[in-house]
């Protein structure tokens, strides 16, 4: 229909408008040949003449600027190459891009006076079908298929990645040699014995297993986005995602956990990580609770005030640290040993004069063994500092806390003593003149063994006898 015309004149080929002689048989010149008044042969420039034309003036003028020959094109590369292949359309056309094509195709054939007419009578004129198929829940059912989200992926990516949205394949599958196992396959019912028909059934079930691993890998690659994520960081580059930068043991958990994301979907992987991350945080919380219940905490105000003095000690500890001003323990014992002091309970100046405190006494203090002292006078800066951060400190009252502090040892030091003593006083009762040998009900022996007895008597907790 739109062949290539030939000038009779200057033999070149004439794509566009043309003047055909109506006198002369089949003599036709092209418009630079007809205005200059060409004669050859029996043709004179003053026969009849009329125009013809290849396809290049537009059907609806003012519209699209498609010629005719272009619409013609564009239906057969349709009809060819099937609709939406609008790169192998755009090649076929010649003259236009895919966007160009698609777009006149919509409008004109689809959405404008052609579509409206055509498409509406033929979808009311087609037969209604009844449906008998049977219910497919596999794994290449359309109901499993269709649950999957569609890819991320622009026209560009695709093209590079040779994917094929419409047909969701790609130009070259995993495992792209499958098809070869049933290709030459062929049943002759009348040459093949039951050995033959059980082999080749062998292989078709062979290749319906390699069918289903590349289903399921085009299911974990869509389902998690793989394409997507392969192309975010080189040719999406205006559209960044801002990703939170995991801590060290989130990614090493992660990494573990990745071997697994092949038996679940996207959204079942996450429950999964969430209910394992649940888990360590309740392991976590079980810990700190049996930690606050070995200390004798069983109320939420008093975790919150044990955590408090914690911080407060760690807090202390850290600037005495950092100024390395403190004494260690064993220096600043040996310094009261050379000075003669030792350790003696006294009575504290108090409203109601009875509570009472161990200090270490000094000679240099002026006092004797019922005293008034002062203790930040005797006991360094670094001694409560320490002990507060101990386990157990926080339950001892403000007497217990500074006679450990003063005989140096610990909370739990103490209260194994305390604890012993008092089981002796509730068997058998305690005399005065036991204080040598309470060493066996505990590990503390010698003079801090005492200063607790001592304590615990003038208390009232125990009898001295």
């Amino acid at each position: 229909m739109f062949a290539k015309a030939q000038c009779n004149y200057c033999q070149e080929d004439v794509s566009g408008l043309r003047v055909k002689c109506a006198e002369c048989t089949d003599f036709e010149i092209c418009l630079q040949c007809f205005s200059a008044g060409a004669e050859i042969g029996p043709h004179k420039n003053n026969h009849a003449y009329q125009f013809k034309d290849s396809g290049a003036v537009g059907i609806v003028l003012g519209r699209s600027g498609w010629t005719a020959k272009e619409e013609q094109h564009l239906l057969d590369a349709i009809e060819q190459y099937g609709f939406g292949n609008w790169e192998d359309i755009s090649r076929h056309i010649e003259t236009r891009t895919p966007d160009e094509a698609r777009e006149e195709y919509i409008n004109r054939y689809l959405e404008g006076n052609i579509g409206k007419a055509t498409w509406l009578s033929a979808a009311n004129s087609r037969p209604l079908l009844a449906e008998v198929s049977v219910a497919d829940d596999g794994p290449l059912s359309p109901e499993q298929i269709n649950k999957l989200p569609p890819l991320d992926i622009t026209p560009e990516e695709a093209l590079l990645l040779g994917y094929m949205p419409l047909r969701d394949d790609f130009e070259k599958e995993f495992d792209n040699d499958a098809e070869s196992l049933v290709s030459p396959l062929s049943i002759h019912p009348t040459e093949d014995d039951e050995l033959d028909i059980a082999l080749k059934l062998a292989q078709v079930d062979m290749y319906t297993r390699r069918l289903r691993e590349r289903a399921r890998r085009k299911r974990v690659g869509r389902d998690y986005q793989l394409v997507g994520n392969f192309f975010q960081p080189t040719t999406r580059k205006d559209r960044p995602i801002v990703k939170k930068k995991l801590p060290r043991e989130e990614r090493e958990f992660q990494d573990q956990m990745r071997v697994l994301t092949q038996f679940h979907s996207s959204q079942e992987h996450e429950q999964f990580l969430a209910g394992i991350r649940r888990q360590r945080e309740l392991e976590v919380r079980i810990n700190e609770l049996l930690r606050y219940r070995r200390h004798g905490i069983t109320t939420i105000e008093e975790c919150h005030h044990f955590e408090q003095l914690r911080q407060e000690a760690r807090d202390k500890r850290r600037n005495s640290d950092s100024c390395n001003v403190s004494l260690s323990p064993l220096s600043a014992q040996s310094k009261r040993r050379e000075k003669g002091g030792s350790y003696s309970i006294i009575k504290k100046s108090t409203s109601t004069g009875s509570d009472r405190c161990l200090f270490p006494v000094s000679p240099d203090s002026g006092a004797e063994g019922g005293g008034e002292v002062d203790s930040d006078d005797t006991l360094t800066a670094d001694t409560p500092q320490d002990f507060a951060a101990l386990p157990g400190y926080p339950l001892l009252s403000k007497d217990e806390a500074q006679l450990c502090t003063a005989l140096k040892i610990t909370p739990n030091q103490y209260y194994g003593a305390k604890y012993s003593l008092l089981e002796m006083q509730v068997n058998k009762g305690i005399k005065k003149e036991d204080g040598p040998t309470l060493s066996d009900v505990c590990s503390l022996d010698g003079e801090p063994l005492k200063h607790i007895f001592n304590y615990m008597v003038e208390c009232g907790w125990i009898s001295g006898g």
